[in-house]
């Protein structure tokens, strides 16, 4: 299993609306809205690296009010 952190900025009429929207993805773990550059963080969990630009582009980025995202994956220590 793979962690990423999808950082999502929305449109700003629809920053929960998009959130909640995110949060019902098959692969969705958690998400938040946060401060700063970007209004939503996302955590996906998927079956491996390979399987991340799948999961960004057509779970999260096909979501309406979606602006912009940037995706961190996670690594073990």
């Amino acid at each position: 299993m793979t962690d990423a952190y999808v950082h999502v900025v929305a449109e700003p009429s629809a920053v929960s609306r998009t959130a909640t929207e995110i949060a019902d993805g098959e692969n969705v773990d958690t998400v938040h809205l946060v401060t700063g550059e970007h209004d939503i963080v996302a955590q996906i969990d998927a079956e491996s690296k390979d399987d991340i630009a799948d999961i960004v582009t057509e779970q999260v980025h096909s979501v309406s009010g979606v602006v912009d995202t940037i995706t961190s994956v996670a690594f073990e220590p």
